[in-house]
């Protein structure tokens, strides 16, 4: 007779529920489902009431692999069930699993082996929320787990604390059972204090930067978590208990060196969340939530306070202090990307301070000081602006908003604007709407307001000449907040909004005055909610099948938010008309191959015009560079050639008198078969094959630096992609240099064979006759458009973009925030980030930095400037035309140059200017220019000699004389 030999599960997934039975199995089936077969699921019920024994019981039935144990009584939170589970199980290795969620199919196996190669206590991984509604995912704390490691303890990446969940983690059974720790079993949110204690006794455990959880947030709120259920004031209170246990935690594992890591993790995040929805919070709940929190609050290590933003640390100085509404208003900021200011300011000597009154205490005075803000010296573009939505009024056809703007530096005073409404998102605009803002007056801080005339409440014509201009606001003391107010109607015929819209559209207020902009979230009311049923479509409800109704729905979203659904199968589909139909069908068979097919087809019909010329500059994103001065020669001689010039759907960066053709359309293909030159910066797209009879220029667009063409990384690591490379230089003609480096730096590292024309670069001319009226003239533009202050000296800040992170916002090394805090005072910073790469202004710092990276020519922010920070970008042999100093912030100098890019010299042996690493080194060069510039003037000669030989103003005329000779007079 033989026994069985009975072999133990490798991991035990525990999956607790209560009252869950209609869930219940989706969370079990992830787990049976996944790809490590050699595991057991202990299903541990709370004593439901519902049907979730037979559930279980079905489970079991269904699969061997599944346990059922149920509590006698009802623990009333999920510390009981998990310590339940954990007696139950037979696995050297655990999970939990709560039975609303899921285990992506790899969890188990993937954490396993991880545990088993690195002998870990425990193993955690990426946790992805998934909202039900909308099926929409997110990362929770991505940068945790963004690298594949191993931590010898919570002291060396003390920031992982903020992982205070249970069930993202693989645990080894013996260090649970060595160290004893269980959940406590009496409050709710005990994953943080099992959390605070598994870091703080494990010695080493690992991380995965994959999925291995995933968190469903439930659609119907009677379905909620208990982590969700904010609202709730009990939910207040067990989680400052769990912080509590957590203090006592650190006390008995002799960790209490970790009590400021633990405290800014309660801050920012337990604290945080229930900070974020004060605007929905009547005033009477937010008294209570004041009488749990402070006492603990008070506890807290201040360091730890200190480490707050400074929105969250106003938001706590208010709960503090007991002024609730203004709490709730400041939590606003807390909600989205951009900064939002108080609606008003007191100040007090040099000092400024959130609120109408001045705070209470030294702790209260330091917490509320805002002067940091620099409101009176923001521009129009980083205007700490606060709209406010204050009343709402919906009909049949139409919504009726009512606006408040606050304007507590005061900065649009004196201005003449136009403002919008705008619903919907960057790209599309579901309705723009004109608003005339009329200002408020304020006779003295405390006293009620006058309301001046709202304007004529929406129906001003945006088209009119005349624009309001905002007085300076009669009365008001110095600090007093600036108060603008308008009215707008929403008509809802006349809304285009997409059929299948599921998300909500962003409501926001764009303030102009002439160029300049000012785009703010509109905010709403709390306590605001309303549903307005209309029409859509001009013909009304009664109309052909194109018509129908809307149902249009609007809550306290902060910021304020607008949700659409029609009625009807089909209602509000309009018909599109021919000229759409005609359009979209163009785009869609606009791709390379199809322009390639058709170019060809017409390059084999139609004669080449030799009076025609294609420019095209930075791949048609501008009128800049090098061929915009070439283009300008031209006319200047009035050769009667006929140029066009293409733009990457952004014909707002040209003049207005050019000609102008959208790239990658067949009008494009059809303009380049027909050219008889091509004037080209970058590289025309490699779909088009030169005509024999046509002439290509490629002026290129800087001196090199970096390794370029076939000695680019990227080409030496995929050769399709060198061959292509190589096949679009094939087709130039003539290759513009600026000097003789260029010669073996750029023509022979990109397999040039052609004709090499030595005249310098055009779009150095302006630089290099920079004291002319004109070129003083573009400048003085310049700081009018980007509202420097007189007597304020200009930093531009233009790196270059970093290639395996296009776009990713890495090449702006420079910590600004921190730079801002050891600046001199009379500096103003541009920054011009590559067309590659993205960058935004870090709210509220717009009183010191300028984004730049959109204006139209590179030249005149130079022309502008005191000084140049770069750091590999070629603009340095431009500046270095002006004369003026250059300072080089590559704080990843090594990594770039040797894993990288690379570099064809080194930048230390032949820079004009120092090498540096750190905001506050920028900062002490930045005070030392003077010293800085004698120091390093005979290398500054040096490099000018080298990189700017040829550049003498006059290399325009030099390459149309030598590529254009039949228009030479």
């Amino acid at each position: 007779m033989t026994t069985q030999r009975y072999t133990a599960p490798d991991v035990s997934v525990i999956v607790i529920t209560y009252n869950d039975a209609a869930r219940l199995p989706r969370a079990v089936r992830s787990v049976l489902s996944q790809t490590l077969k050699n595991l057991e699921v202990i299903i541990v019920d709370d004593c439901s009431g519902d049907d979730t024994p037979a559930v279980a019981r079905a489970l079991t039935e269904e699969d061997g692999r599944v346990r059922y144990v149920r509590l006698p009584a009802n623990s009333g939170g999920c510390g009981a069930p998990r310590n339940a589970g954990m007696d139950a199980s037979r696995s050297p290795f655990l999970m939990f699993l709560d039975s609303d969620d899921e285990l992506p199919r790899h969890a188990c196996k993937s954490l396993l082996l991880e545990a088993e190669t690195t002998g870990a206590d425990f193993v955690m991984g990426t946790v992805e929320r998934v909202d039900e509604a909308t099926g929409a995912v997110t990362l929770w704390y991505p940068q945790l787990f963004a690298e594949r490691r191993v931590v010898d303890g919570i002291r060396a990446e003390p920031e992982l604390l903020f992982n205070c969940l249970a069930t993202n983690k693989l645990y080894r059974r013996t260090f649970l059972d060595v160290t004893g720790i269980r959940f406590p079993e009496d409050i709710h949110h005990e994953d943080i204090v099992w959390s605070t204690e598994l870091f703080c006794r494990s010695k080493l455990f690992a991380i995965v930067p994959w999925p291995v959880y995933r968190w469903l947030l439930a659609a119907t709120p009677a379905t909620r978590s208990i982590s969700s259920r904010r609202h709730e004031l009990e939910n207040v209170r067990q989680r400052v208990a769990a912080a509590v246990l957590s203090d006592r935690v650190l006390a008995s594992t002799h960790s209490l060196d970790l009590k400021e890591d633990k405290d800014f993790r309660f801050l920012s995040h337990d604290l945080r969340l229930y900070l974020g929805d004060l605007p929905q919070r009547d005033p009477a709940w937010i008294s209570e939530f004041a009488d749990i929190v402070i006492p603990y609050v008070d506890t807290l290590d201040p360091a730890a306070i200190e480490r707050l933003t400074r929105a969250e640390r106003v938001c706590v100085q208010l709960v503090r202090e007991r002024r609730g509404a203004e709490a709730a208003l400041a939590a606003v900021e807390l909600g989205g990307r951009h900064s939002i200011p108080p609606r008003t300011v007191t100040a007090d000597g040099e000092r400024v301070f959130w609120g109408a009154t001045l705070p209470g205490g030294e702790q209260g005075r330091s917490e509320l000081d805002v002067t940091e803000l620099h409101l009176a010296e923001q521009p129009l573009s980083g205007a700490l602006l606060r709209h406010e939505l204050v009343d709402l009024q919906a009909s049949r056809d139409e919504i009726r908003l009512r606006l408040r703007t606050y304007d507590p530096g005061r900065v649009l005073d004196g201005r003449t604007l136009t403002a919008w409404l705008r619903i919907g998102g960057r790209k599309r605009a579901i309705a723009s709407i004109p608003v005339q803002m009329a200002p408020v007056v304020i006779e003295a801080p405390g006293e009620r307001e006058k309301q001046a005339p709202r304007g004529l409440e929406g129906q001003w014509d945006p088209e009119e000449p005349e624009r309001p201009r905002i007085p300076r606001m009669p009365g008001a003391p110095p600090e007093g907040t600036g108060i603008l107010e308008g009215t707008v109607s929403i008509s809802l015929p006349d809304l285009d909004w997409p059929d299948n819209a599921v998300r909500p559209q962003a409501v926001t207020i764009s303030l102009h005055e002439g160029e300049r902009r000012s785009i703010r979230p509109l905010l709403a009311i709390p306590g605001l909610s309303f549903t307005s049923v209309g029409t859509v479509g001009p013909a009304g409800p009664a109309g052909p099948a194109g018509s129908g109704r809307l149902v249009l729905e609007a809550s306290a979203d902060i910021p304020f938010r607008l949700t659409a659904r029609r009625l009807g199968p089909a209602a509000g589909r309009r018909l599109p008309n021919v000229a759409d139909l005609w359009r979209d069908l163009l785009s869609d068979l606009a791709t390379p191959r199809n322009l390639g097919r058709f170019y060809r087809l017409v390059s084999a019909t139609v004669p080449v015009n030799r009076r025609l010329v294609l420019f095209e500059s930075a791949e048609g994103t501008g009128y800049t560079g090098n061929p915009r001065y070439v283009h300008e020669e031209l006319q200047r001689r009035a050769t009667g050639l006929r140029a066009v010039w293409s733009h990457a759907d952004v014909p707002e960066r040209f003049p207005e008198d050019v000609d102008l053709v959208r790239r990658d359309t067949f009008r494009y293909a059809w303009t380049l078969a027909r050219a008889g030159h091509w004037v080209d910066s970058h590289n025309l797209p490699y779909c088009y094959r030169k005509r024999g009879s046509t002439r290509y220029l490629q002026t290129w667009h800087g001196q090199v630096l970096k390794k370029m063409g076939l000695d680019e990384p990227r080409h030496r690591a995929q050769p399709s992609l060198a061959r292509k490379y190589a096949e679009a230089v094939a087709r130039w003609d003539v290759l513009l240099t600026p000097g003789p480096d260029f010669r073996r730096d750029f023509a022979e590292a990109s397999g040039f064979r052609g004709e090499l024309l030595h005249a310098g670069y055009p779009r150095t001319d302006v630089l290099v006759r920079h004291m002319e009226p004109a070129q003083r003239e573009r400048a003085r533009r310049v700081r009018e458009f980007f509202e420097i202050p007189a007597g304020k000296r200009v930093i531009l800040y233009a790196p270059t973009y970093r290639d395996s992170r296009r776009f990713s916002g890495d090449s702006i090394r420079l910590d600004l925030p921190a730079l801002a805090g050891v600046l001199p005072p009379d500096w103003v910073i541009l920054v011009r980030a590559h067309q590659y790469d993205r960058f935004a202004v870090p709210d509220p710092l717009g009183w010191l930095v300028r984004d730049a990276s959109a204006f139209p020519e590179v030249n005149d922010l130079m022309l502008a400037s005191d000084v140049l920070v770069t750091d590999y970008s070629s603009i340095m042999f431009d500046y270095a035309c002006l004369g003026r100093p250059i300072l080089y912030y590559v704080d990843d100098y090594e990594r770039y140059a040797s894993t990288q890019r690379g570099v064809c010299f080194d930048l230390a042996e032949v820079a004009p200017g120092p090498l540096l690493r750190a905001p506050e080194e920028l900062a002490g060069a930045l005070d030392g220019l003077a010293e800085i510039t004698e120091r390093y003037g005979r290398r500054y000669a040096e490099f000018r000699d080298r990189w700017c030989g040829l550049d003498d103003g006059q290399a325009s005329g030099r390459v149309v004389d030598a590529f254009f000779p039949e228009v030479v007079r």
